[in-house]
C-alpha cells in the first residue's frame, strides 16, 4: 500500500509541476575485480520498488521484479547483475544497457559506452563507473551520463570527479571580451565570460557540447562537442568581432516561450505563447532529451508535435541562426 501511496504521490507532482522530474533508478554501474557488472540504484529508484523492469544488454534480456526497497532511506542498493544474467555480454571497454519499467515508461533508461561511434561515454578504464547524474538550470533539468574515477565518489546521484574547461574570449585585437554568453549542453546561456575574457567550469566528466555566438550576427565562433574525461582540462581560445552600438540595437529582443500543456499525450496540439508579442519567430526546433535534432518546423501558435516515443523533449525557439528560448514538454503514451 505504502508502494502505491509514494507512487501516486510523486507521478502526481511530476505531472502538476511546471518542469517535471523524471525519477532515475540507475544511479552507477562498474565492473569489480572478477568483471562482474554491479549495478546500483539511488533513492530517486524507491518511487518505482515493486514494478517490473526489463534489463537488456542488447542481446539478452531479463523480466522481473527486483526486490528493491520502497523507503528512500534504504538506498543505494548494489546487485550483481552476472548473477541475475549470467550471458552477460558486457565489459569495460565496450557495451550497452538498457532499463525499461514495463508500466511507467517515462523512468526508461539506458546507455552506451565504447571507443567510438554514438556513445554517451568512452571506455572504462581501472576502478572507474558510469553513473547518472541531473543539471538544474534555469529552471529546466538535464539528465546525463558521466564517469567517475571510483564508485566511492558517487553519492546522490553526483561525483566529486570533475573536468575542468577553460575559454579564453577575445577580440582581434588581443583585448578581452568581457560579457561573452557561453552554452554548455544547453538551449540557454550557462555562463558568461569576466571583465578578463575568462570562463572556467567544473563540470561532469560526460559528453559536452560548447558553443559561443558572435554577438548582433549570432554566428558559431565555437561549437565543440566532445567526451570529457575525469581531471581532464580542456582549453579554448575565441576571437569574437567587436560589436558596435548599432549592431547592439538591431539584436532580437529576449522572449519566453511557454507551453500549454507541457505534458502531452499522441495526437494532442500545444499552444505556444510567447511574451513579446512583436517578435516574429521563424521556425521551431525540436531535440530530445539527447540534445539530439529532431526536427524543425514553421512556427504557429497552436503545434502539432509529430510522432515521438515517451520522454522529454526541448522545443526552440529560433530566428535566424539565434535561439530565443526553449521549453520542455512530456509525450506520454
Amino acid at each position: 500500500m505504502r508502494k502505491i501511496f509514494l507512487l501516486t504521490l510523486f507521478l502526481g507532482a511530476v505531472l502538476l509541476s511546471a518542469n517535471p522530474l523524471i525519477p532515475m533508478a540507475i544511479q552507477q554501474f562498474w565492473f569489480d575485480e572478477s568483471g562482474d557488472l554491479m549495478l546500483q540504484f539511488g533513492f530517486e529508484n524507491a518511487y518505482m520498488a515493486g514494478h517490473n523492469v526489463n534489463i537488456s544488454d542488447g542481446a539478452h534480456t531479463i523480466d522481473q521484479e527486483l526486490e528493491l526497497p520502497d523507503d528512500p532511506q534504504g538506498y543505494p542498493v548494489t546487485i550483481n547483475l552476472n548473477t541475475l544474467m549470467p550471458d552477460l555480454s558486457l565489459s569495460p571497454e565496450s557495451g550497452f544497457l538498457q532499463l525499461q519499467f514495463q508500466d511507467y515508461s517515462l523512468a526508461n533508461e539506458e546507455v552506451r559506452w565504447g571507443p567510438g561511434g554514438d556513445v554517451d561515454l568512452t571506455s572504462l578504464i581501472a576502478t572507474q563507473s558510469i553513473y547518472q547524474a541531473r543539471l538544474n538550470y534555469g529552471g529546466d533539468s538535464y539528465e546525463l551520463w558521466a564517469k567517475s574515477d571510483h564508485p566511492d565518489l558517487v553519492t546522490n546521484y553526483d561525483s566529486s570527479t570533475r573536468s575542468t574547461i577553460l575559454i579564453y574570449t577575445m577580440y582581434s585585437d588581443g583585448t578581452p571580451a568581457p560579457d561573452v554568453p557561453l552554452y554548455y549542453r544547453s538551449w540557454q546561456p550557462w555562463a558568461h565570460s569576466n571583465d578578463e575574457g575568462k570562463i572556467e567550469l567544473s563540470v561532469h566528466s560526460a559528453k559536452t557540447n560548447l558553443r559561443i555566438f558572435q554577438p548582433g550576427t549570432q554566428e558559431l565562433v565555437l561549437d565543440e562537442t566532445f567526451i570529457a574525461e575525469p581531471a581532464g582540462c580542456y582549453v579554448y581560445n575565441v576571437t569574437i568581432a567587436p560589436v558596435s552600438n548599432q549592431d547592439l540595437h538591431q539584436q532580437i529582443p529576449r522572449v519566453t516561450l511557454t507551453l500549454s500543456p507541457n505534458v502531452l499525450k499522441p495526437g494532442q496540439k500545444v499552444r505556444l505563447d510567447l511574451d513579446k508579442s512583436e517578435t516574429s519567430p521563424g521556425k521551431l526546433r525540436l531535440f530530445d532529451v539527447k540534445g539530439r535534432i529532431v526536427g524543425e518546423y514553421p512556427f504557429t501558435e497552436s503545434w502539432q508535435p509529430p510522432k515521438l516515443g515517451s520522454g522529454v523533449y526541448f522545443l526552440q525557439l529560433v530566428q535566424g541562426d539565434k535561439a530565443l528560448d526553449s521549453a520542455r514538454f512530456i509525450m506520454l503514451k
